[in-house]
């Protein structure tokens, strides 16, 4: 059997701070998103008398909610990918 001795395998390279920071924004947006969308759910289950609310122009609750979230993960993706974009990625 060829296996390397433990003392000589390699750990693989860290990663960078900036790397780390913008992992944990991406998991930091994803949580953000996770208890917006589990929002919506628990209002589903608990209140759907509450969906059929008209709040603005006769649109209802379900609607603007549910156009709410879209809008809420485009604007995320645009926090995370601004964030984490540097001058040197632009460079060609």
């Amino acid at each position: 059997m060829d296996e390397e001795p433990v003392e000589s395998r390699q750990k693989p390279p860290a990663h960078p701070p900036r790397r780390q920071k913008v992992h944990r924004l991406g998991m930091a947006l994803f949580i953000a998103y996770v208890a917006m969308y589990a929002g919506f759910m628990g209002l589903v289950l608990v209140w759907p008398s509450a969906l059929s609310w008209r709040p603005v122009a006769g649109v209802n609750l379900a609607i603007l909610s549910g156009l709410g979230l879209i809008v809420a993960a485009i604007v995320l993706a645009v926090v995370f990918m601004l964030a984490g974009t540097t001058e040197d990625d632009h460079a060609v």
